[in-house]
Formats: structure tokens, C-alpha cells, sequence
């Protein structure tokens, strides 16, 4: 196997070697010293690492996609080409013929609108709006939310970095004159076969399904990885190193999307925006999924094939294609077979694919189910926020009705309410036959609420989720026939764009926009730096029994075990000496340091961690106010107000 690969950064070739295939990208690139792209969350919630790569759009054509680079694992870069934030002000490969500089539109207007203020989320911000630049599909605000819901600023507000971006994209410099265009006439973006091995771990990228399947089978133990969006999370949160990675993103049956007159073909490894760009019209429900599933950057690289064989009870796809009567196909080594998608759940989190097997194709009907019908159809999701959070509930619905109003033809598919994904069978039953009215609807919702027994959990109560089986089946209904009060303002970038009264940047807004302004974090990269890795309390309220760290000191690559008493001087950070620094005696809070592993990489460091043994005796909490009263519980000593 081989002991290198090559991809393009900022226009020029880099040479991958002694580098784990489980590092991800913005590790590679913030070691290299190329610390524009942050980590913010490590889970592609906050955008801030945020880069651009060049993929194929839903024709084939090379095209800029805003990626999470803290999800990609650097081995899938192999042969690919990515633009950072600062190569896109790069002299040497950015926009040499423009009246502004080195700057790029996106950069330029960001700078000048004052779109920047700690800074810190901006270069995120930037690959964000570099892809939005190079689209010819963002036409209006929506659109403009759509493309920026994967980046997060907490400080300067989100109403100037919207009027930059709508400035630069209202007068785009001619293609002549931009290199960035000509990369992309250049860019070949077919992905060539492909492996890699460093230190045992292994990364394989055939290019036809047969190999895929081959190398299955000759690596039992291999993870199958498209997008990365789950994955990365196993590495970047769960710390998880895989011995063998094998990509699905070069087999060509596995990323084809194309249509008969009677369904269309998607191919499992095909990203969400590829299919949103080919489907979201003919499937109204499909794109009002997908516009809301995660953030731009997440779609940019997620599959929906990937999506349904988690079984998550709580994907947003599943109940979307349950409501279509989609099909999925499966492949072996000797054979292929297909089964409805109903049939591919099979309990909580377990699909009915084999060891042998791969998600090859998802099938989705075109058109009603009989001739002369009408069709109505919806998709709902009920979170805490509109983008980037998890459903509580998600329901989608399918009526097709005849010409004297009488449904034919009826599914109700939710998720979130069982261990998987399920349609409410009992309640279409009772539908079929009926006229589509409110009293139906209102005779029905007895019966779905005896359907499914949802749980309780972090996202809402059972109780609350029952309710919003039933209401969401009426708002479905009020909707379709058009009763409800949804209203839409959307309007064209274009119109709103207008000319503001010129503002004063602040002295380290072209830094901002480049990744050139420096942070903390930023120090020690590239550098010869010790890691450390806290050992925090697993209880809120505890009394600490013991501690031995003799063992976690041994482990390799370690250079120190701090505790309490190893502190020079006082053991406290607080300015009235109640917040001690490490924990010796007794913690009050979850998490609260007790040690502390400094040592040459936080694998070692936490591989050293989980070797530091504490004995905790849990206290009793005080919830309440009367019960802090009692016990003499208070945050500072009372203050008086006393006369003389």
C-alpha cells in the first residue's frame, strides 16, 4: 500500500506522509501552521472551520462546497483540491486583478461592513460565503439564511455579515478576471482509485462496486465512510481510531443519480445537496427536508444513504421517503435484492442489510400512485431551533385524493415517536375511503393517538411528543387546503441591495477576513508544545475519598500528572479564595477539575486519564432554596447594610 497521497491546498500540491488516515483535516491544516480555520465545536455545529473544495454539482460540473473541516478526515482528501481561507487572499492564488487588492469580494465587503468584531467565527464565514459567491442558484434571502445556517457568531450579529454578502454577490467581478473561476475550468473532480496506509491503519478508495464489495470482504473489520458527517464525530468526540477506512465516494453505482418515467434512482453515496439540486422541485416534501437538514456545509458532504443506515429514530430522510413508499437496494458479492424502506427498519438502530451487503440504490416513485388522483404532501419537523438541531418530532405526509375528494391513497410517517421510523398504519386505514375534511380528520385522531408510545428524553416529554402526533396531522390538513396562517416574504438579494453609508473597518478587520489574526489557540501550532487533558469529576456534589495517579505518570508520552499539592503556591483562581484550581477534598460541580495530564498529544494524555483512578463518596444535592437556607448553603458570605 501506499505511504503517501497527494491533494491541492490553496493551489498548490501537498504531500501527505506519516499521518494517521484519522486525523482530520483541520488538524492537518491548523499543524501546518494555516490557522485561519478554528475549532469551535468539533461536531460541524458552529461552522467555524469551515473550507472550500472543489466537487462535482448535480450535472458534473466542478464546483465550490463549504465543508466542516473538522468532520474530514484527511484521507479523503487524496487527489482532491481545497481552498482555505488563506489562500483565498492569497497573492499567488487569489484574485490578482482586482481594483481592491489581494482581497476577495467576499473578504473585501465583509471588512468594509463591519462584519467582523472578535473575529473569531469569520474565517468560517468567508468559505461560507466564497461558496454562495460561485453559485448561480442563490438568488434571495432565503436562500442567503439557507447558505450561511452553518456558521454561528456570537458577538458581532448576523445583520452585517448578510449585507456584505449581499454586496458581493450584487456585482461579481467578470469570470475573466477571476482565478478562481479558472480553477474550477481546470479542476478534474472524478476521483481516482486510492489507498494509503500509516502505522497499521489503512485506507482504501475503489472505484467500482465490485471492489468495494471485494475489499469488504477482505477487511471484516473495515468502516465503510461517504461523507464522514457520522464518522468524523466518532473521532473528534468519542476519540475513536478505525484500523480501516473504505470509502464509497469514487464508486460510480453508489454516487449516480438518474430517473425512468416511473422513479428515480439515487445513488446511497450521493450528497444531499446533489440530490436537493435534482429532486427538491418534483418533491416538495423532499426539499423542505433537506433545506433544513443540518447546515449547508453538513449537506455539502452527507449522503442519504448514510443518513438511513444509522436506524437513527430521529433522521429527518426516513419519514420523508416512508411517506413516498421509496425503496431501497441492496448488493452483495452474487446478487442485488430490493425491499420497500418500511421493511429496512428493522428495530432501534438495526437496518436489514447483511454483513455481505451494501446500501446500493434508494428508489423513489414518480407521480401518483393511480391516474386522475391529486396529491397533497408535507414535511414538518418540530425542534428547538429551525436549522442545525434534531428533531423532536418529524412528520411526513402523502394524500392523494379523486375528484370527488375522497382519499385513495394515504401515508403518515413520523419520526421520533418510536424506535425507529414507522407509518401510522391503524390511523391510514381509517382515512382510505373518506372524504379529506376536518371532521375526517377530527375522527381519525382518536386512533393515532393510540398508535405509537413515545418516550421521554432531552428534546421533549412523551406527553408532549403525543400531542404532536395528532396536531401536526391537523396542520397538514388546515394547510392543504389552505386555512393556515404561514405567510412568505422572501425576496430577491438584488432588490434589497442598496448603497450604505460607508463605515470606518476597525484596525484588525483584513486580518479577521484572512485567518491572519492571531488567537491563543493559535500559539502553540506547528509548534513544539505540551498537551494537556483535564480529569474531571463525573459527579455534581461529592466527597473525594482518593486519588492515584502512580499508573496514568507511567503511561508513555507523559511528562506530568498534576494535583492539587503538586500547585506552587495557592491552590485557588478566586478572588475571594473559593474557587480552587484542582479539587482535593470534595468537588461541587460536574466536571470539576480533580487532575490535570500534560504530556506530548492529547491521545496520550487522555489515554493517561482514564489510568487516573478517584474514589468519590456522592453527597446529597441542594435543589432548593429552602434547602440552601437550612443548610447554611450560600454562594458568599451575606452582606450587611448597618448604620454608625
Amino acid at each position: 500500500m501506499a505511504a503517501a497521497f497527494d491533494f491541492t491546498l490553496n493551489g498548490r500540491s501537498v504531500r501527505v506522509t506519516d499521518c494517521s488516515p484519522n486525523t482530520t483535516l483541520l488538524e492537518y491544516l491548523r499543524a501546518h501552521r494555516l490557522t485561519g480555520s478554528k475549532e469551535g465545536c468539533a461536531e460541524g455545529d458552529c461552522g467555524a472551520c469551515s473550507i472550500a473544495i472543489i466537487e462535482p454539482d448535480a450535472n458534473g460540473k466542478p464546483t465550490y462546497r463549504a465543508v466542516n473541516s473538522c468532520l474530514m478526515p484527511i484521507c479523503l482528501l487524496a487527489g482532491r483540491e481545497i481552498v482555505s481561507v488563506e489562500g483565498i487572499a492569497n497573492p499567488e492564488f487569489g484574485i490578482r486583478n482586482f481594483e481592491f487588492g489581494n482581497l476577495h469580494p467576499v473578504q473585501r465587503t465583509m471588512a468594509a461592513g463591519c462584519g467582523s468584531q472578535c473575529g473569531y467565527c469569520t474565517p468560517g464565514f468567508i468559505c461560507s460565503l466564497f461558496e454562495g459567491y460561485y453559485r448561480d442558484d442563490l438568488h434571495t434571502h432565503d436562500d442567503l439564511d439557507e447558505q450561511l445556517a452553518g456558521n454561528l457568531c456570537r458577538c458581532t450579529g448576523y445583520r452585517p455579515i448578510r449585507d456584505a454578502a449581499i454586496d458581493a454577490f450584487s456585482e461579481k467581478i467578470p469570470a475573466a478576471q477571476d482565478c478562481f473561476v479558472e480553477r474550477l475550468r481546470q479542476a478534474e473532480v472524478n476521483l481516482g482509485a486510492a489507498d494509503y496506509e500509516f502505522a497499521g491503519e489503512k485506507f482504501f478508495r475503489p472505484t467500482s462496486l465490485a471492489g468495494l464489495l471485494r475489499l469488504k470482504r477482505e477487511n471484516p473489520q473495515a468502516r465503510l465512510i461517504a461523507g464522514a458527517t457520522e464518522l468524523g464525530l466518532d473521532i473528534t468526540k468519542r476519540y475513536k481510531k478505525f484500523p480501516t477506512l473504505l470509502s464509497t465516494e469514487a464508486v460510480a453505482e453508489l454516487k449516480e443519480i438518474k430517473s425512468t418515467e416511473t422513479e428515480w434512482h439515487i445513488g446511497a453515496a450521493a450528497t444531499l445537496t446533489e440530490i436537493e439540486d435534482r429532486l427538491g422541485e418534483e418533491f416538495p416534501t423532499l426539499g423542505d427536508m433537506l433545506r433544513v437538514f443540518g447546515s449547508r456545509q453538513i449537506r455539502n458532504r452527507a449522503t442519504m444513504g448514510g443518513n438511513l443506515v444509522t436506524a437513527s429514530p430521529i433522521g429527518d430522510s426516513a419519514p420523508v421517503l416512508l411517506a413516498l413508499d421509496a425503496k431501497v437496494v441492496l448488493a452483495c458479492p452474487t446478487s442485488e435484492r430490493t425491499i420497500s424502506i418500511a421493511d429496512f427498519f428493522i428495530s432501534y438502530r438495526k437496518t436489514a442489510l447483511q454483513p455481505d451487503e451494501v446500501l446500493k440504490t434508494i428508489l423513489i416513485p414518480r407521480g401518483v400512485s393511480q391516474p386522475g388522483l391529486a396529491r397533497k404532501a408535507a414535511w414538518f419537523k418540530v425542534s428547538k431551533r429551525r436549522e442545525m438541531d434534531i428533531s423532536t418530532v418529524a412528520g411526513a405526509f402523502t394524500v392523494e385524493l379523486d375528484s370527488q375528494n375522497i382519499i385513495r391513497h394515504v401515508r403518515l410517517a413520523y419520526g421520533g415517536v418510536a424506535a425507529m421510523p414507522v407509518r401510522a398504519q391503524k390511523t391510514e386505514a381509517a382515512l382510505l375511503g373518506k372524504a379529506w375534511s376536518a371532521e375526517t380528520i377530527a375522527d381519525v385522531l382518536p386512533i393515532l393517538r393510540t398508535e405509537f408510545a413515545p418516550i421521554s428524553d432531552v428534546r421533549g416529554s412523551a406527553e408532549y411528543r403525543s400531542g404532536l402526533i395528532t396536531s401536526l396531522l391537523e396542520k397538514f390538513y388546515f394547510d392543504s387546503v389552505g386555512t393556515s396562517c404561514r405567510s412568505s416574504t422572501n425576496s430577491t438579494l438584488k432588490q434589497d441591495a442598496q448603497q450604505r453609508v460607508p463605515t470606518t473597518p476597525h484596525e484588525s478587520a483584513h486580518k479577521h477576513v484572512t485567518g491572519e489574526a492571531m488567537y491563543v489557540d493559535d500559539q502553540p501550532s506547528g509548534k513544539n508544545f505540551l498537551e494537556v487533558w483535564p480529569v474531571g469529576s463525573p459527579h455534581a456534589r461529592a466527597r473525594i475519598l482518593r486519588r492515584a495517579v502512580a499508573v496514568a505518570r507511567q503511561m508513555p508520552g507523559i511528562s506530568a500528572v498534576l494535583l492539587a499539592e503538586d500547585i506552587p503556591g495557592v491552590n485557588d483562581a478566586g478572588t475571594k479564595h473559593d474557587e480552587p484550581l484542582l479539587a482535593t477534598t470534595e468537588v461541587h460541580f460536574h466536571s470539576q477539575l480533580v487532575a490535570l495530564v500534560v504530556g506530548e498529544s492529547q491521545a496520550a494524555c487522555r489515554a493517561a486519564a482514564e489510568k487516573v483512578i478517584v474514589e468519590y463518596e456522592p453527597l446529597a444535592p441542594i435543589l432548593t432554596l429552602r434547602d440552601a437556607l437550612a443548610k447554611g448553603s450560600f454562594h458568599n458570605e451575606p452582606n450587611f447594610i448597618r448604620r454608625g
